[in-house]
């Protein structure tokens, strides 16, 4: 472990100050979502979720391991399509857009 941050603190060497800089902020962000999720790493699947909300408002989507495998505009059509690409048991997910209204009730 340690030859490793050896070798991660003398590639740094190299970089620019502002991305000396990104590479800090990267490494709290990952170190604060380390710290609310109890020390776990999240979902990948969550992570893509947070990442790729504006680009699929509005769809289903069929994630593995934080990969997208299929999209659809029903349930249905996103885990069928998932499943043409050999994905079985893919993670279905809502995206929700900003400007829908959701409801339910009894």
């Amino acid at each position: 472990m340690q030859a490793v941050l050896d070798e991660i603190i003398e590639k740094t060497r190299s970089l620019t100050n502002e991305e000396r800089d990104e590479l800090i902020r990267r490494l709290q962000k990952q170190a604060e979502t380390s710290k609310s999720n109890g020390g776990k790493n999240p979902s990948p699947n969550i992570e893509w979720l947070k990442e790729h909300r504006d680009e699929y408002a509005g769809n289903y989507v069929a994630l593995k391991d934080g990969e997208l495998i299929a999209v659809g505009k029903t349930i249905k059509e996103a885990d069928l399509r998932a499943k043409e690409k050999g994905v079985k048991n893919a993670f279905l997910h809502y995206i929700v857009a900003e400007d829908e209204e959701i409801w339910g009730g009894w």
